[in-house]
């Protein structure tokens, strides 16, 4: 097998790795939605998986670099010689479908993780909102009922 030939099969080998790390990404954010929508949230997981996701979406973007840099290498002789490459290319069609269509279902399932998020955020943000105030209102209560009774006091001392 010629250069082209093993960079045509480079190129297949990076895409496989691409998808296998996509179907890991997707499974990961499948289980971030399931934790944004648990009525508690457990952020160290959710932040586990944050990390993890991070480490991939890094390897997705090395190989897209690397995948681009064979390309561009091979690019002229696979151009020059489709029907010799015809089944690997097809082959390579097929990866990068596969790719973008995992690439739009993490897009999808990150925009559903999003509004659950906001949601539990909100609502947290209502209970942290809700103890504030009903802090608030006992300490004014409080303030109120001790300056009522010192006044109370007062005019129960001097009744005598």
């Amino acid at each position: 097998m010629n250069q082209t030939g093993t960079y045509v099969n480079i190129m297949k080998e990076s895409l496989v790795r691409k998808k296998n790390y996509l179907q890991e990404i997707l499974e990961l954010t499948n289980k971030q939605g399931e934790l944004a929508v648990a009525p508690e949230l457990d952020q160290e997981a959710f932040k586990a998986i944050v990390d993890k996701k991070d480490i991939l979406i890094s390897n997705v973007n090395e190989i897209d670099k690397g995948f681009t840099a064979v390309y561009d290498r091979a690019r002229k002789e696979i151009i020059q010689d489709k029907d010799l490459y015809k089944e690997e290319l097809k082959d390579i069609q097929g990866h990068i479908k596969d790719c973008v269509d995992l690439g739009m279902a993490i897009e999808s399932a990150e925009l559903r993780n999003k509004a659950a998020l906001e949601t539990a955020f909100a609502k947290s943000f209502r209970g942290v909102k809700q103890l504030k105030q009903s802090k608030q209102v006992a300490n004014k209560y409080y303030k109120s009922m001790s300056n009522g009774m010192v006044n109370d006091s007062i005019l129960y001392d001097r009744k005598k």
